[in-house]
């Protein structure tokens, strides 16, 4: 069952707890600016109006309550670049002139002679900045005595484009910092988990039989990680050796007391005269014979699986001539069973070398592939062994043919795997000798293939090396 692992990039992280802070601060940054530009903008356009304020009043005393000209207005203006509003009210309350529906201020405030307040309002659907002051009038050639009432108000847009501006401006500016800061995090992220890429990629380039310490040099943060994980390979190896110990020293004890079983009764059989008897011991032959050929292909797999091999030298190796030895030891078994074993040098003169090639193994597998077609064909059957050089953009091929029963192709990946047999009426197979070849094979980085035979029937083996 496959279990579903959630996977996090360690760079996203780094990078996240890298520029989150700095993104924060720099919204905190903008949001101080905005409050900042808000209050001068606010400060200057006050003093505006408190100077508006006293230049209006003045206007008004002195024009006896007349609006101003619409040169002074227009000049008022140019100036501000806003719309101004005003009132003006005498000691008494009284309307003396300017706009009567201009908003007031808190109807319970009191106003202070000669300190102006500000609020906001709402005129003629726009936002506007206002003032309220008293202001004293004691010029005798006016008609109006006492403490005047003067409100001022003037629209906010200049206000609010330069707040507009400055934000925009500082944005900007903050956008491209963080971009270059991000560009920096992304190269110094990249550059402190090159390590740990290098390691990944070590770790990658090791064959599943290297259990070798890791030896490369790695920041003190990382060592930890890599001294426990050598820790591991170091226990792992040491599991693996005691196991194919275990196997290879159990099958090396059970040969020598088999092989005495085996010869003490065939030598009963030669000199039984029961037939019974007869019957009995050829049973018992026929027992340690299997008995004694999976006990031989047992160790030969410890010695071809990935933990055995460790202990094996690779070497240039002549593929054309481990086929020929190899075909020639095994024609008085093909001999014994009627079959006849052939052997075909396709080379035609190209290389047959195998750069990193182990002998012992490479024999072992093709022992095993002529010994599983002589062992499962009929009487009668042809078994050929064929050697083709190296292509342009392939290495050496070794193949072994026969025109038996063949393989199903539904069945072919099931026949590599350990102990299984198809023909369960056949007894002398041991459901070894496959897997064996296909660890062979992948020892030696090579392309294993089972394929029908010549004219569809039988089977075609074939091992395509790099």
């Amino acid at each position: 069952m496959t279990e579903n692992i959630k996977t996090t990039s360690l760079r996203a992280r780094l990078l996240l707890w890298l520029l989150l802070p700095g993104l924060i601060m720099a919204f905190g940054l903008l949001a101080k600016n905005y409050l900042s530009v808000s209050e001068v903008a606010n400060r200057i356009q006050d003093r505006l109006l408190v100077a508006l304020a006293v230049t209006i009043s003045e206007h008004a005393i002195k024009s006896s309550g007349d609006l101003l000209s619409r040169d002074i207005e227009l000049l008022l203006e140019q100036f501000t670049r806003e719309n101004t509003y005003y009132r003006v009210q005498g000691p008494d309350g009284a309307f003396v002139t300017g706009d009567f529906g201009l908003p007031r201020a808190a109807k319970d405030l009191v106003l202070q002679p000669g300190v102006p307040h500000f609020y906001n309002a709402n005129y003629r659907n726009e936002d506007v900045r206002a003032v309220a002051m008293k202001y004293l009038v004691s010029d005798p050639s006016s008609n109006i005595h006492g403490w005047v009432t003067i409100d001022v108000s003037q629209t906010r847009r200049q206000r609010d484009t330069l707040i507009h501006d400055e934000l925009m401006g500082s944005s900007t500016d903050y956008l491209v910092l963080m971009f270059i800061s991000g560009v920096f995090a992304w190269i110094g992220v990249t550059h402190g988990l090159a390590p740990l890429q290098r390691l990944q990629q070590a770790i990658r380039r090791r064959s599943t039989d290297d259990l070798r310490p890791i030896r490369h040099v790695m920041p003190k943060e990382v060592t930890d990680v890599v001294m426990s994980l050598n820790a591991l390979l170091a226990r792992l190896e040491s599991s693996i050796t005691a196991n194919q110990r275990f196997i290879a020293d159990a099958s090396h004890q059970l040969r020598t007391p088999l092989a005495t079983v085996q010869a003490e009764a065939e030598w009963a059989l030669r000199n039984t005269r029961n037939d019974e008897d007869r019957e009995a011991l050829e049973r018992i032959v026929h027992q340690t014979r299997q008995t004694a050929r999976l006990t031989s292909q047992l160790l030969n797999l410890a010695r071809v699986s990935p933990e055995g091999r460790k202990a094996s030298c690779y070497e240039k190796i002549d593929l054309l001539r481990v086929a020929t030895n190899v075909t020639s030891e095994m024609l008085r078994s093909a001999a014994r069973h009627n079959v006849d074993l052939g052997f075909e040098d396709q080379s035609e003169g190209l290389s047959c070398d195998i750069e990193t090639g182990n002998e012992v193994l490479l024999h072992e597998a093709l022992a095993n592939l002529i010994d599983n077609a002589i062992t499962y064909c009929p009487a009668g059957s042809v078994v050929t062994v064929r050697v083709i050089g190296s292509g342009a953009a392939s290495g050496p091929m070794l193949e072994v043919e026969d025109n038996g029963p063949g393989i199903p192709e539904k069945d072919r990946d099931a026949v590599l795997e350990r102990f299984v047999r198809l023909d369960s009426n056949n007894k002398q197979g041991s459901g070894l000798g496959l897997a064996i070849v296909k660890e062979v094979a992948e020892a030696h980085e090579a392309i294993l293939s089972l394929e029908d035979g010549p004219n569809g029937s039988g089977l075609r083996v074939r091992i395509a090396f790099r």
